[in-house]
């Protein structure tokens, strides 16, 4: 089921505070990756970091909307 525009809206503003506000980002892809070892990860991360799932293209979209707001940003690098 597609999210619906509100939902992209709030994650679209969730991705880019959390860009904004932190110095580090690890992007990983979790293709073929047990329910039991990602709730594994986020359990030993908790606290320590922020974990953020979506889809690559709205990442993307996300990312590349960040830094034509934020010309120079380190963002950059990521897409």
């Amino acid at each position: 089921m597609p999210l619906s525009a509100e939902r992209k809206s709030e994650y679209f503003d969730k991705l880019k505070e959390l860009v904004t506000n932190y110095s580090k980002c690890f992007v990983v892809e979790v293709d073929n990756v047990g329910s039991k070892q990602l709730q594994s990860t986020r359990k030993d991360l908790r606290g320590k970091a922020e974990v953020l799932m979506g889809k690559n293209t709205m990442m993307r979209k996300c990312l590349r909307d960040f830094v034509e707001e934020n010309p120079g940003s380190p963002v950059e690098k990521l897409i």
